[in-house]
C-alpha cells in the first residue's frame, strides 16, 4: 500500500499592523508678572495643556515649557523659551501649542525669526486664540498681522505700565519688584535680611577703616561670603555699587533708569531727560546716614590720591599702553607741556618703529567714548557673547562624567515632576501631598544646579564668562564719566594698543577688542 502523503500543516500569520506615530506635541505658557493672580493663571495653563495634550490619541506629549514672572519683551531672558528652542532643535518636538501670539513673542521680528527657524525643523506651532496654524500655507502672514498688533499692544501696555509706576512714585507708595543685597520684600514691604544685613555692615566698616574695593572684595571671597541672587563670587563693582546705594541709608532714590519708548525695550541711565525722586525714611536702614556720607567723602578722597586733572596717573596708564607694530611697551614722555606716550623702540630711534607718539589726550577722550558707549550699550554687546561663551562651555564640558551624572539626575527629577502634574491635574493625588513632593523636588534640582556651577567652576577654561560676568556687573551701575577714573582699569580694560597715530584698540578684561578713532 502506498504511503500517504500528509497535508502540509499551514500556520496563519497574523499580519503586523505598525502602531501609528503619535505627534510630539509640547506647550509654551507664560505669564507677565509675580503676582498671586498670574501664578493661578500660570498653573492653570500648565493644567490645561496636560489634559489637552494626553485626551488627543494621536498626540504624545513631549514637555511643558513655562515661564513666569518674566518679561516677554526679550526672548533672551526666558529660560524655558529658549529650552524649548534647543529641544526642537534636537528633535524632540513635532508641534507646539501656544495660547496666542502675544504669548509667543511681542514684536513682529522674533515672532517671524521664531516662526521661520521652527518650520525649517519641521515644527508647527497652533497658536489658539488666532486660530493661527504655521503648518498651513501662508499663515506666515497672517501670523505678522497677529504679531504686529501684539508687539502694539505690548507698546501700549507698556506706556501704560510706566505711567502707573511714574504715580505711585509720586504718590510715595511705590514697591520695586526687586531688592538690593540686604534686603527681600515682604508682601510689598522691604524687610532686611540680617545676615545679609551684616555683610553689607562689614564693607561699610571696611571701608571707613580705609580699605578698597579690591581688599574687600578679596576678602568677602577668602572667607566664603556667599553674594545671594544665585552668584557665588563678589566683584570688585558689587562691593562698589554697595558703598554707592543709598538705599541702605533708609532712603529711595527713583527713575535713575527709564525705559525707552519704542521696541525693544530698553532700560537707560537717566542722565537728567526724566524727573528723579528722592523719598526719605522709606524703609528701614542698615547703614546711617552720617556713615554712608564719610564713605563717600573718604572715596572722594582717595580718588584724588590717584590722578589730577582729567588723566590718570601713571600708575593707571603705565603697563597698560603697547605698540601695534612691535609690540613693546609704551612709555610717557612730556614734550613742551604735553604728555605722549610713545613706543619704546621709537624713543630710542624712530627709525625701530614707524609709530609715532600720541598725544595722552587723545587716548583719554578714546578711552571715554569706550566707557560711555559701553554703559549704555554694554548689556546688548556682552549679554550674546556670555551666551555664546557659556554654550562654548557647555559643548566641552558634555565630556566630564561628573557634570554628565548631574545632568542625568537634574533630567530625571524633572521627569518626576512633570508626571506630579499630570497626577495632580487628573485628581489622583491629593494636593497637599502634590505640593509637598513638589516642593522637595525642587530643592534637590536647586542643590544639583548648585552642585553643577561648582563642578563647572572647579573646571578649568570659565575665566572669560567669569571676567564678562564682573564686567556687565560694573556696567550695570556705570554713570557717564567725563575723566577716568581707576576703576575702569580695574573693571573694563586690560591692555590699550596703540595701532597708529589715528587709531587705538582697547582689549577689555575678557578678551574682547574695541578699536576707537583717535581726534
Amino acid at each position: 500500500m502506498a504511503n500517504q502523503v500528509q497535508a502540509p500543516k499551514v500556520t496563519v500569520i497574523d499580519p503586523i499592523i505598525p502602531e501609528k506615530a503619535r505627534l510630539r506635541v509640547a506647550a509654551y505658557a507664560r505669564v507677565s508678572s509675580d503676582s498671586a493672580d498670574q501664578l493661578n493663571s500660570y498653573l492653570a495653563q500648565v493644567d490645561y495643556y496636560t489634559r489637552h495634550i494626553g485626551e488627543n490619541p494621536d498626540w504624545e506629549l513631549a514637555d511643558i515649557y513655562a515661564d513666569e514672572g518674566i518679561s516677554g519683551l526679550d526672548a533672551r531672558k526666558r529660560d524655558e523659551f529658549n529650552r524649548m528652542l534647543s529641544d526642537c532643535r534636537a528633535g524632540k518636538i513635532d508641534r507646539i501649542l501656544v495660547k496666542s501670539v502675544s504669548r509667543f513673542a511681542r514684536n513682529t521680528r522674533d515672532t517671524l525669526r521664531f516662526i521661520r527657524e521652527l518650520l525649517r525643523l519641521g515644527v508647527t506651532i497652533q497658536f489658539e486664540k488666532e486660530n493661527i496654524d504655521t503648518g498651513k500655507l501662508s499663515t506666515e502672514q497672517v501670523a505678522a498681522i497677529y504679531a504686529a498688533f501684539a508687539q502694539m499692544e505690548s507698546t501700549n501696555h507698556s506706556s501704560t505700565m510706566r505711567t502707573s509706576v511714574r504715580m505711585r512714585i509720586e504718590q510715595g507708595i511705590f514697591t520695586p519688584s526687586s531688592m538690593p543685597y540686604g534686603y527681600r520684600l515682604n508682601g510689598l514691604e522691604p524687610e532686611i535680611v540680617p545676615e545679609e544685613a551684616e555683610v553689607v555692615r562689614r564693607i561699610f566698616s571696611s571701608a571707613l577703616r580705609g580699605q578698597g574695593h579690591t581688599d574687600i572684595t578679596r576678602e568677602l571671597n577668602e572667607l566664603g561670603i556667599e553674594r545671594g541672587h544665585n552668584r557665588e563670587r563678589w566683584h570688585y563693582s558689587t562691593v562698589r555699587y554697595i558703598l554707592f546705594n543709598r538705599f541702605y541709608t533708609g532712603d529711595s532714590v527713583w527713575q535713575k533708569t527709564y525705559a525707552t519708548n519704542t521696541l525693544p525695550i530698553q532700560q537707560v541711565k537717566n542722565r537728567g531727560q526724566k524727573p528723579q525722586y528722592h523719598v526719605e525714611d522709606d524703609h528701614p536702614a542698615i547703614i546711617s546716614r552720617e556713615d554712608f556720607q564719610r564713605v563717600q567723602e573718604l572715596i572722594a578722597n582717595q580718588r584724588k590720591q590717584f590722578y589730577r586733572g582729567s588723566a590718570p596717573s601713571d600708575s593707571a596708564y603705565l603697563g597698560h599702553i603697547s605698540c601695534g607694530h612691535c609690540g613693546c611697551i609704551c612709555c610717557k614722555k612730556v614734550t613742551r607741556g604735553i604728555t605722549y606716550w610713545v613706543c619704546n623702540r621709537r624713543n630710542d630711534s624712530k627709525t625701530l618703529c614707524p609709530i609715532p607718539q600720541v598725544p595722552e589726550a587723545a587716548i583719554t577722550a578714546a578711552l571715554l567714548r569706550l566707557h560711555n558707549k559701553l554703559a549704555l550699550h554694554g548689556q546688548e554687546v556682552l549679554q550674546p557673547l556670555l551666551e555664546q561663551l557659556r554654550e562654548l562651555r557647555e559643548r566641552e564640558l558634555r565630556s566630564n562624567s561628573k557634570i554628565s551624572d548631574i545632568d542625568k539626575e537634574i533630567a530625571n527629577i524633572s521627569g518626576q515632576n512633570l508626571v506630579l502634574i499630570r497626577l495632580k491635574s487628573k485628581g489622583c493625588i491629593d494636593p497637599a501631598l502634590a505640593l509637598s513632593q513638589a516642593d522637595e523636588m525642587n530643592r534637590k534640582l536647586r542643590d544639583l544646579r548648585r552642585l553643577r556651577r561648582k563642578v563647572m567652576a572647579a573646571a578649568d577654561g570659565d575665566d572669560q564668562i567669569q571676567s564678562t560676568e564682573a564686567m556687565m556687573d560694573y556696567l550695570e551701575t556705570a554713570q557717564w564719566q567725563t575723566e577716568v577714573t581707576p576703576e575702569l582699569f580695574e573693571n573694563l580694560v586690560e591692555r590699550i594698543t596703540v595701532v597708529s597715530v589715528e587709531e587705538v584698540k582697547f582689549r577689555l578684561l575678557n578678551g574682547l577688542e574695541l578699536t576707537e578713532r583717535l581726534v
